[in-house]
């Protein structure tokens, strides 16, 4: 027991360096492709390639994951992070940027590793609050990665020495966090639980469409993150418009979204797993994230505003680690790896799908628009877990090795 918990906090740790890296870098790319020439439209494109990347990679590194263990996988996707950083640091033109930007995304492999590593560590209790202390370590670093982000590339108008600080910094956190794996973190899946390389690799598209628990899941991950891929795309605009914001009220406004999303995923939505079960838990999340949705697309005040962040702050809390729970438990030992690396090409696709959607609603329908299409993409997404409850209740038991 001693063993899983020193090796739960080592991979938290490994996760909150890894992804503060990630997160100092997200917010200056917009400005990183503009500054080399790019058009809005060109770095909506090039900001998309590191989750195509991902769409494409992950599955491949969740099976690799299952046959060598968690941490090679961890260790070479957080050193790919590194080097596609310092890539980035000596891009002079917007296609660099997209092509450093895929590469990183191409080596991504550490989180799909990372949550299957979680679940290698847990039991059927404890399996939610794994998932949601993961969860809660990626929340922390999106909070604190972009306010450090922002103190990097200071007050006055951005420049190449301020941009390649902020790269610079990015793949040093992305080393330390290598680093980090390599000394500290204990590997989760034992060698008699691996699936060897004599054995048939299991097969992404074959999973998904003979376990229509799984499907549904995998569905539910995809439509989720592409409704909330579509409010980061749009808040900025949509605040902008509607309540005459800049980028330092709507920056406090998402780290607040991030800090009481991280306090839930900690804490309470391990608890409301262990009370409700997963997919009530699941649920109650969609609804809450729903009713956020749709507070965002009617309201002209900040009143209104904070009532519908606080929805979806509980809304994101909850569904998150439900749902990674309930994903993994879908796979026996073996084969975890590879059914994360399918919900995270399901995110990733997520990622893609929603920026590209988002802003062409935002101009055609207005600046409320993408708020309603998000709430009716999770009604859908309430639908499809809801829907055959009996079917979905059995998401409780791991599947055997003879159901792989």
């Amino acid at each position: 027991m001693a063993s899983r918990t020193n090796s739960l906090i080592a991979l938290i740790g490994v996760v909150l360096i890894g992804m503060t890296g990630f997160g100092v870098f997200l917010p200056i790319f917009p400005f990183l492709a503009l500054h080399l020439g790019g058009t809005a439209t060109e770095a909506t494109i090039a900001m998309g390639c590191y989750s195509l990347g991902q769409l494409i990679a992950s599955p491949w590194w969740g099976r690799l994951s299952d046959r060598v263990g968690r941490k090679p996988i961890l260790i070479v996707g957080l050193l790919g992070g590194m080097v596609s950083y310092l890539i980035l640091s000596q891009a002079h033109t917007i296609y660099e940027l997209g092509g450093a930007r895929l590469f990183g995304g191409l080596m991504a492999g550490n989180m799909g590793a990372a949550f299957a590593s979680a679940a290698d560590l847990a039991d059927e209790k404890t399996r939610a609050r794994n998932m949601g202390l993961l969860g809660a370590a990626v929340g922390f670093a999106f909070i604190c990665g972009p306010a450090l982000g922002a103190l990097l590339i200071g007050a006055g108008a951005p420049d190449d020495a301020g941009f390649k600080k902020v790269c610079l910094v990015s793949a040093a956190l992305a080393g330390a966090a290598a680093l980090a794996a390599i000394v500290l973190y204990q590997e989760s899946l034992p060698k008699q639980a691996r699936r060897g390389a004599d054995q048939p690799r299991p097969r992404r598209l074959n999973m998904l469409f003979t376990r229509p628990i799984l499907f549904r899941f995998v569905a539910v991950m995809f439509i989720m993150i592409t409704a909330q891929a579509m409010l980061e795309a749009t808040f900025g605009l949509w605040a902008g418009a509607s309540l005459h914001w800049g980028p330092r009220q709507v920056g406090w406004s998402l780290a607040g979204l991030g800090v009481g999303a991280v306090l839930l995923q900690g804490g309470g939505a391990g608890r409301a797993s262990r009370t409700l079960g997963e997919r009530v838990t699941l649920l109650i999340g969609l609804a809450s994230m729903i009713a956020g949705f749709a507070g965002m697309a009617v309201t002209h005040s900040q009143t209104m505003l904070i009532v519908s962040l606080f929805a979806l702050v509980v809304g994101i809390g909850l569904t998150t680690p439900a749902l990674n729970s309930l994903i993994a438990a879908q796979a026996s030992g073996d084969e975890r790896g590879a059914v994360m690396g399918i919900s995270q090409s399901a995110s990733a696709f997520g990622r893609v799908a929603g920026p590209l959607s988002s802003g062409a609603i935002f101009d055609a329908f207005g600046r409320g628009a993408p708020f309603v299409a998000g709430a009716l993409l999770l009604l859908l997404a309430l639908f499809v877990t809801q829907s055959e409850p009996a079917t979905l209740g059995a998401a409780d038991e791991t599947p055997s090795a003879d159901a792989a």
